[in-house]
């Protein structure tokens, strides 16, 4: 039986097949509607960036993010905020500092794809290690 949604019940169907199997990968709505989210917060240049350098360079705080991307500590802060309500990042503290993680989860799969375009090969201090091909 073919998933057409009633309210289309009379529509002009090429495919009847193709048309069920798109439809079944639509099926849930919240899941897709998330992955929006996570596509629309990653969008923007500045939190791509904080996300990124987060990926690579490990736990910062605000002020080591700020100069790391060119932003005032103030955007840093704005920007973090929202990453945290998405469920992107976390904060902890370490004495006096607020040093912020990137989470497991979709965001994190989505900058390992972003990192293969975006990040530039080396060595990175923090990690002690190479972080990509340096070839």
């Amino acid at each position: 039986m073919h998933k057409v949604p009633e309210a289309l019940a009379g529509a002009r169907v090429i495919d009847p097949d193709q048309v069920c199997d798109a439809v079944a990968v639509l099926a849930d709505a919240t899941k897709v509607a998330e992955v929006a989210t996570v596509l629309d917060v990653l969008g923007e240049v500045n939190r791509l960036s904080l996300l990124l350098a987060l990926q690579h360079a490990g736990d910062l705080c605000v002020s080591d993010l700020a100069v790391a991307v060119g932003m005032s500590d103030s955007a840093v802060s704005h920007a973090l905020r929202l990453l945290r309500a998405h469920g992107m990042v976390t904060a902890h503290r370490e004495g006096r500092l607020v040093r912020y993680r990137l989470t497991d989860g979709l965001a994190r799969r989505v900058l390992e794809i972003v990192s293969a375009v975006a990040v530039a090969p080396g060595a990175l201090h923090a990690h002690g290690a190479d972080d990509g091909d340096a070839s």
